[in-house]
């Protein structure tokens, strides 16, 4: 299941940074019908699968040109979802979860988990949410030379 969601968050990074295809826009259907598919299958593919609605609320789907501003809403809705595990494999410095945060928010994988451990303390201080432990985390030393 984490290497599905894994799969699936790394492909939607990797479309997000497309460009948008003609009149049918953004969504699941620009990304499966190509620029130079059918526009109305990829028209019809967006409103039967409602992705295109999902694509311009996050982001994603091809939805977004600022890939700095889609990685900081990837990483900051990843950690919302997996927050307690994040909490537990920070701790430890090491875990899938914190791999995927890692990648996602364009980290060094190799000292990231490191980081998070020796600045558990701060990273979670005081009732931290998920955005700002992303905003924290963006911080480390593993981190800075995004």
């Amino acid at each position: 299941m984490k290497k599905t969601i894994l799969l699936l968050i790394v492909g939607l990074a990797v479309a997000s940074q497309a460009k948008s295809y003609g009149m049918a826009g953004c969504g699941l259907g620009s990304m499966v019908m190509g620029p130079k598919g059918n526009q109305v299958s990829a028209s019809t593919t967006n409103e039967t699968s409602g992705t295109q609605l999902f694509g311009i609320t996050t982001g994603t789907s091809n939805c977004a040109e600022d890939g700095v501003a889609l990685r900081d809403e990837e990483s900051r809705s990843f950690a919302e979802a997996n927050l307690p595990s994040l909490r537990q494999e920070m701790a430890q410095g090491s875990g899938e979860n914190l791999q995927v945060l890692a990648s996602l928010m364009g980290c060094d994988q190799a000292s990231f988990g490191h980081d998070t451990r020796k600045g558990y303390d701060a990273i979670f201080a005081g009732d931290a949410d998920a955005a700002t432990v992303v905003d924290r985390l963006q911080a480390t030393s593993a981190c800075s030379t995004r």
